[in-house]
């Protein structure tokens, strides 16, 4: 969902449902609630049964986008992203604490993506089209219907506990490497998704009509389809790891260019491989903590750290927007994808064992 986000938040904005400002706080509400959950769950990883709460989630999501359809009110709104951001981070938590389960987290997780890359491809194609005939209400309507038609799909899941942590990992205190893991989550998921949900409204402000922005948005999920699949095949060793760290510094680049666009092709090339590289280095990292702790309980809590930071820093973003200053955002996210590079430096003897 959060790569649909940009859809309602431009429809929200362009309808004056609500500022740039208040789109700001609007997101960070369902990234903080996103985080709450998945930082919840993580503490009973051993003990949670995924099928029953996956669809106790999808519930929750579904009537939270199909309330917010007919809500024309920001503190309705807010209080429904409280209930979305909820669902969708304990579906997050059922991913990781199952990719953990499974024993091939960076394997589990490509696979995931590229279902989910497909769904949001013809989603992405289609959006635009229907914020343009139906509004608000039409975004929120499509976004509930997709988690509709997917919830089947649930059922399929173990519904049984997970085995019983280790000592080492029913420790409070985390490890320096566990650390080290976290870190370089929440800098990666900070610092390139700072500005993700205001990306509708800074290629309309270079040109993009939303129908074209959609049509970029599901040529970015094919790249990211692309790339997905190239990670399920190398997933099996840990070769892959040691692009990594370059890949993500490499990332903070094009943050600069997505945030500051000199030309219509240059933020077309940034967003599209932004996007795409997220595909290999976010399941990469989740997969490192998986490597860690193999509880899945970091690995829950590495989502709650996405969600903290993104959160902080959308809300700066939003802020930055209103003054037209979201340069020194893409700025921001180049420092923080730098640091994360060097947290996965600490983690790498990890890398081996999983092979």
């Amino acid at each position: 969902m959060n790569s649909l986000g940009p859809f309602a938040v431009g429809e929200l904005v362009k309808s004056h449902q609500v500022s740039v400002v208040q789109a700001g706080v609007w997101s960070c509400v369902e990234m903080l609630s996103y985080a709450v959950a998945m930082t919840g769950i993580a503490s009973y990883a051993a003990r949670v049964r995924l099928r029953s709460l996956a669809l106790m989630a999808a519930g929750a999501v579904i009537v939270a986008q199909a309330s917010s359809a007919v809500m024309h009110v920001f503190w309705g709104l807010l209080g429904l992203r409280v209930l979305s951001g909820l669902g969708l981070g304990a579906l997050n938590a059922v991913v990781n604490i199952g990719a953990s389960r499974l024993g091939s987290p960076v394997f589990v997780l490509s696979f995931v993506m590229v279902v989910q890359t497909i769904v949001f491809s013809a989603s992405s194609l289609f959006l635009p089209y229907i914020g343009t005939a139906a509004g608000q209400a039409g975004i929120f309507l499509t976004l509930a219907c997709i988690v509709l038609v997917l919830a089947p799909l649930m059922l399929l899941l173990p519904d049984t506990h997970g085995k019983t942590p280790t000592v080492a990992h029913s420790r409070a205190q985390m490890s320096g490497k566990e650390a080290a893991a976290l870190l370089a989550v929440l800098c990666y998921t900070g610092g390139s998704l700072a500005v993700w949900p205001f990306t509708e409204r800074i290629a309309a402000s270079i040109g993009l009509v939303p129908a074209a922005f959609g049509t970029l948005s599901a040529f970015a999920n094919i790249l990211g389809l692309g790339v997905c699949l190239a990670s399920v095949r190398l997933s099996r060793t840990a070769s892959s790891m040691r692009f990594l760290a370059p890949t993500i510094v490499i990332t903070g680049l094009i943050c600069i260019l997505q945030a500051w666009p000199p030309s219509k092709t240059l933020f077309c090339a940034a967003f599209s491989l932004n996007y795409a590289l997220w595909f290999f280095i976010y399941p990469s990292l989740v997969g490192l903590t998986c490597l860690v702790d193999p509880s899945g309980r970091l690995a829950a809590r590495s989502g709650g750290a996405w969600m903290l930071s993104q959160a902080g820093t959308t809300l700066l973003a939003g802020f930055a927007g209103t003054a037209g200053h979201y340069a020194w955002i893409g700025v921001l996210s180049f420092l923080l994808c730098l640091v994360s590079s060097v947290g996965t430096s600490f983690v790498k003897p990890f890398g081996k064992d999983g092979e």
